[in-house]
């Protein structure tokens, strides 16, 4: 049996495809304007890689902020349980996971079964998502993809404490005209970043054997503060961005066996 989940969101579309419980192939993209268009695409380079025709698929699960705007699902299922469907597939001892997205941020608690027994989400402010790290990268003219790596080679510390993005950067600014190292500023703000999560994490306890997941978890800058405030290695999946679209493969492989 062949089945899909489609994990729509505000940046960035991922898309897997399972068959018998393994997983095929995935493919990934920005999600632009028209979310069913871009998740109809994605599906379909997956369903090519993988060398399989859509009529083969038997159910479609979406999940993300835009899972409803795909018209072609079978259904919509929460982020929160697809986080932990993806992690407790890849990780059968996870405990918690966190979900470290563009817009959002999760913080999942699972029990000895697996089972979610509470959950946190992050506030509507961007500080504490990868959209708050995008807009910081921009304004110390750093490339997103290494600001991560640069911030470990930091040496002194550096806060910045404002949760809005405009009065962060208004800091950074600052920092910068103080001709403070780049590399401390970047620690700085992916500390930020980090104590907002740890935040979350505090309220719900979560402990040993967590899954960090999304794309920002990607971010080993941002991974490294967490452990450091959390005491504990952290699990970081290969390809942690596609794991919500993975456990809504899964649970769209559950249904389909369930008819």
């Amino acid at each position: 049996m062949i089945t899909a989940g489609v994990d729509v969101g505000s940046l960035a579309t991922k898309v897997v495809v399972l068959r018998d419980g393994q997983m095929l192939s995935w493919s990934a993209g920005a999600t632009g304007e028209s979310s069913n268009d871009t998740a109809r695409r994605l599906l379909d380079d997956a369903l090519l890689k993988a060398g399989i025709a859509s009529a083969d698929v038997s159910y479609i699960i979406s999940t993300g902020a835009g899972k409803k705007e795909v018209s072609f699902t079978h259904g919509q299922v929460t982020e929160v349980i697809c986080d932990a469907k993806g992690a407790l597939f890849l990780y059968p001892a996870a405990r918690g996971v966190l979900d470290l997205g563009a817009e959002s941020t999760r913080a999942v608690k699972l029990d000895e079964r697996g089972k979610v027994v509470d959950f946190a989400l992050n506030d509507k402010c961007a500080a504490g998502t990868g959209i708050f790290l995008d807009s910081m990268a921009k304004v110390m003219g750093v490339d997103l993809g290494s600001i991560g790596q640069m911030s470990l080679l930091s040496t002194q510390e550096v806060n910045i404490t404002s949760t809005c993005v405009v009065f962060a950067e208004s800091e950074v600014v600052s920092q910068v005209h103080r001709q403070t190292p780049k590399v401390d500023i970047l620690k700085g703000i992916h500390k930020s970043i980090a104590s907002r999560v740890y935040g979350m994490v505090s309220r719900i306890g979560l402990g040993q054997h967590t899954v960090v997941v999304g794309g920002l978890a990607r971010n080993i800058g941002v991974v490294a503060c967490l452990e450091e405030m959390m005491k504990q290695k952290l699990i970081v999946p290969d390809n942690p961005h596609i794991v919500p679209a993975l456990g809504a493969a899964i649970i769209a492989a559950e249904r389909a066996g369930a008819q």
